[in-house]
C-alpha cells in the first residue's frame, strides 16, 4: 500500500517540469548547469526573484507568443543570473568540490531559492553519524527510478507514486540492509523521493547513490555540521523560503553526540546596477 503525505501536509508546490529538467542538462542551452532554472509552471510560488538584469536573449524569450516564463518572475539564465558558490569556489567548481565532500563522507548545505536543506551519503556510517542530533527529519533522495529499485522493495503504484510531480514522498519499504540503521532506524519504512529541485538534480546527476535529506528552518538553521554549503552567489537567507520545508517524512535521528558547528550568514544580496 502507498502512504503520502495527508491533505493538510501536503504542498502546492512541485518539482521541475520535464520541459525545465531538460533545459538543465541541455549542453548547447542557457540554461546548461544553471541553478535557478524554472518557468512559470514550476516556480515556487514563494520565491523571490534573484537580484539579476534579464539579458536580451531572456528578455525576448518572456516577450514571445508562447513564453513559459514572465518577465516579472523570471530568474534568467547562465548569462544573466547567478551562479553556484561552495566555500570560495564558484561555477561548476563549486559543484565538483561539494560532490567530492559527499562523496568522502562530509555533510553538506543546499540552499538556494527552492529549498534549504543538509544532504550527506545515505550509505556513509561517518556522515549519519556527525548527523546524530539533527533537530529534522531525514527523507532518502534518489536518482531515477532504477536507484530506487536499488534501495527499495517498491511495487508498481509505488512506482506511480514516485514519479508522480504533485506528491512529495512515498513512504517505501527499505531492502535489507542496503541503508545503514541510522536511516532506517526502527521500522524499515523511509521517505522516499526523486531530485525536485534544480541543485537536487545536479547533485544526483553527479552522485553514484541515495542521499539523506534534512530541511532545514528555523533561527538555528545554520547550526549544521556542514562541511559548506552548496549556495547561489548574491542570495540572501531573508529571500530565501523553502520549497520543501514540511514535506512528509518518517524516520528522524535522535541522541546528542555530535557538536553542531555555525556557519558565517549568507552575503547580502548583489544589488542590480
Amino acid at each position: 500500500m502507498v502512504i503520502s503525505a495527508s491533505p493538510g501536509a501536503r504542498r502546492s508546490e512541485h518539482g521541475l517540469c520535464p520541459a525545465c529538467v531538460r533545459e538543465l542538462f541541455d549542453r548547447a542551452g542557457r540554461r546548461y548547469m544553471y541553478p535557478l532554472v524554472c518557468c512559470d509552471d514550476c516556480r515556487p510560488r514563494a520565491a523571490a526573484a534573484p537580484s539579476a538584469v534579464l539579458c536580451a536573449d531572456c528578455g525576448r524569450e518572456c516577450r514571445g507568443p508562447d513564453a513559459r516564463r514572465s518577465a516579472s518572475a523570471a530568474t534568467g539564465c547562465t548569462a544573466c543570473g547567478p551562479g553556484l558558490r561552495w566555500n570560495g569556489i564558484t561555477g561548476a567548481d563549486a559543484l565538483a568540490a561539494a560532490v567530492a565532500a559527499i562523496g568522502t563522507g562530509g555533510v553538506a548545505g543546499v540552499r538556494d531559492l527552492f529549498a534549504d536543506q543538509v544532504v550527506c551519503d545515505a550509505r556513509s556510517e561517518q556522515a549519519l553519524a556527525r548527523m546524530d542530533g539533527a533537530s529534522g527529519r531525514v527523507r532518502v533522495l534518489v536518482r531515477n527510478v532504477s536507484m530506487a529499485r536499488e534501495v527499495a522493495n517498491l511495487t508498481a503504484p509505488e512506482i506511480r507514486a514516485l514519479v508522480e510531480r504533485a506528491e512529495p514522498a512515498t513512504l517505501v519499504r527499505l531492502r535489507e540492509p542496503m541503508l545503514p540503521r541510522a536511516v532506517r532506524r526502527e521500522t524499515p519504512d523511509a521517505d522516499l523521493f526523486l531530485p525536485r529541485t534544480p541543485l537536487q538534480h545536479l547533485l544526483t546527476a553527479r552522485l553514484d547513490g541515495p542521499l539523506a535529506v534534512w530541511d532545514r528552518s528555523g533561527e538555528r538553521a545554520d547550526e549544521w555540521p556542514c562541511d559548506g554549503t552548496l549556495t547561489v552567489t548574491g542570495l540572501a537567507r531573508a529571500e530565501r523560503q523553502s520549497w520543501t520545508a514540511g514535506l512528509p517524512a518518517r524516520l528522524s535521528l535522535g541522541g546528542t553526540s555530535s557538536p553542531f558547528v555555525r556557519e558565517e550568514p549568507a552575503p547580502a544580496p548583489v544589488s542590480a546596477s
